[in-house]
């Protein structure tokens, strides 16, 4: 497990966010990956994302990114992603545990989340797993019927 920093991390996070995106059921998909020098912008400092690493392959990630503005203090958790022949290691829960010990430290008061509890059943009691809650919306989505979910920290 690592924090994306360099040249290389952003190439699998990119690789990695291709197969999320493909991965959903096509009614939740957010539709073009950002480019490799998109990707290594938006999830740079202040914000983060982590790359779990199994036998030298990159096999998950996650993705944290701060909040402006009125909602000033969240960071909305983004991507989280395990390759289907991965699952059952721990890696998903390492990768939440990394992005909410990254949050605490920046001084984030939570971490919101949108999911959809009815088609991504294990990644919603995933989350209820660690704490999250589901509450209000915290932003538009592209999908009908989306879960919002925190974390207070």
């Amino acid at each position: 497990m690592r924090r994306a920093q360099s040249d290389a991390d952003f190439r699998h996070l990119h690789e990695l966010f291709v197969a999320y995106e493909s991965d959903l059921p096509a009614v939740l998909r957010h539709g073009e990956v950002p480019n490799l020098l998109g990707i290594a912008r938006t999830y740079g400092l202040p914000n983060a994302a982590f790359v779990a690493i199994f036998e030298k392959r990159a096999i998950g990630c996650v993705a944290l990114k701060r909040t402006p503005g009125d909602r000033a203090g969240a960071a909305v958790l983004l991507r989280l992603f395990v390759r289907p022949e991965h699952r059952r290691l721990g890696a998903a829960r390492l990768l939440l545990q990394a992005a909410i010990a990254f949050a605490r430290e920046a001084g984030d008061e939570r971490i919101v989340l949108d999911t959809h509890k009815g088609q991504l059943e294990a990644a919603y009691r995933l989350y209820r797993s660690l704490g999250f809650q589901e509450c209000e919306a915290y932003g538009e989505v592209s999908y009908q019927s989306p879960t919002f979910m925190q974390l207070e920290l």
